[in-house]
């Protein structure tokens, strides 16, 4: 993945990706997922994101790449945001994760790289 490419990302691009990825880790992503995402982007951000063009990239993206593309896009949001938008995005990617009632271990995986990223402390 091209560092130059997720240096471009605004917070709306990265906070897409990122949570769409997490909606794929369970090997689909389920239409309340989907609906969580949009939501949240609608209500939280105003910076612009094709939709047509992160979702094609997303879709064009290898299965064995959303673990790295995954690690530098929850980096790029964490540089270009605010504790009160990666509070905001913490929130709903539970929510994401589970919209289907339970947490598979890919997506565990993935909550587990983003609070730890975030150096976050998930029973404060």
């Amino acid at each position: 993945m091209s560092t130059n490419f997720i240096a471009r990302l605004n917070k709306c691009e990265a906070a897409f990706h990122l949570l769409v990825l997490l909606s794929l880790a369970d090997g689909a992503s389920a239409p309340k997922e989907k609906k969580i995402i949009l939501d949240f982007l609608e209500k939280n951000f105003d910076d612009g994101l094709d939709l047509i063009k992160e979702q094609a990239f997303l879709t064009a993206l290898p299965a064995t790449e959303h673990l790295s593309h995954f690690e530098e896009v929850i980096n790029r949001f964490y540089t270009i945001s605010s504790k009160d938008e990666r509070n905001k995005i913490i929130e709903f990617a539970m929510k994401v994760v589970m919209a289907d009632k339970t947490m598979t271990a890919d997506e565990n995986l993935l909550i587990d790289k983003l609070f730890t990223a975030w150096d976050l402390n998930r029973w404060s």
